[in-house]
């Protein structure tokens, strides 16, 4: 349903002073300056030399009839002037009338669309969908753009804090010896230039979050490194690659692979001697 806009009574004013002006508060105007005239042949409104000039500038040839039929101090004194300014009342409040009764209606549709808008968002969520099904798509093409352009911005994106709707992850620059760890140890990859936290409890969310929303890891494939991280364990993501880890192992993994091996070969000595 479309709305109307009200012209019906209305007139714009000419000469120095400019502005709308509307036929109900003529007589009121009139009153207060009988030199004052409304032409309703060109819904103009003024002082009697201010609407002449424009008259005069504008239809010359259709001067005199338009001021033949003002409403001024002098015409409406005339019956047939007065019954056509009674009318133009009369008209102008049912069109004010209609536009309010227009308007309520169409509030009353806009609120009947926004509840069966929050019904079948109910219904989504009750269905186990929510509104990060809507945005997962543009999260995940936002979010490797953001990486692709961390190269040439010389920056890496921290992802320790980062949330599951993306939130929470900073751009920096890496200090030279920092503690952070990167997600693939190749130069070459994208995911070289993003890095974690291995201090911190909740760089294990934080890289939960940002592989799920990155997009191309299967659930498998996202809790072997969740977990890996958590061990304390170097990962290396390579593109076109399932992701391994990497043969890099943490100090304190590392020494006690070297004492098990070290374990198993005593072993073997003393099975040869016995």
């Amino acid at each position: 349903m479309s709305t109307t806009r009200v012209t019906a009574g209305r007139y714009t004013r000419v000469g120095a002073k400019k502005g709308p002006l509307v036929i109900g508060g003529a007589e009121k105007k009139i009153a207060e300056n009988p030199d004052f005239i409304y032409v309703p042949l060109f819904r103009i409104a003024g002082t009697k030399d201010d609407v002449e000039k424009w008259l005069s500038d504008n239809h010359p040839e259709k001067s005199k009839e338009a001021l033949k039929s003002c409403y001024s101090a002098t015409t409406l004194k005339t019956k047939s002037v007065r019954d056509a300014f009674n009318k133009e009342i009369e008209h102008a409040s049912e069109a004010r009338v209609t536009v309010s009764n227009t308007k309520a209606e169409m509030r009353q549709v806009n609120l009947m669309v926004l509840v069966r808008l929050l019904k079948i968002y109910d219904e989504q969520r009750r269905n186990g969908m929510d509104d990060s099904a809507v945005t997962t798509t543009k999260a995940t093409g936002d979010l490797k753009a953001k990486v692709k352009m961390l190269v040439d911005e010389d920056k890496v994106l921290d992802i320790t804090n980062m949330k599951a709707k993306g939130t929470d992850s900073k751009k920096m620059v890496l200090k030279e010896n920092s503690g952070k760890r990167r997600l693939s140890q190749q130069s070459g990859e994208p995911l070289y230039s993003v890095v974690y936290n291995p201090k911190s409890k909740s760089s294990v969310e934080g890289v939960r979050n940002f592989l799920t929303l990155y997009g191309g890891f299967d659930d498998d494939k996202i809790k072997k490194l969740v977990d890996e991280v958590a061990e304390g364990s170097v990962i290396n993501i390579s593109r076109g690659k399932s992701p391994t880890r990497s043969p890099m192992l943490s100090p304190s993994r590392g020494n006690k692979d070297r004492r098990s091996r070290k374990n198993e070969n005593i072993d073997d000595i003393l099975d040869d001697l016995a």
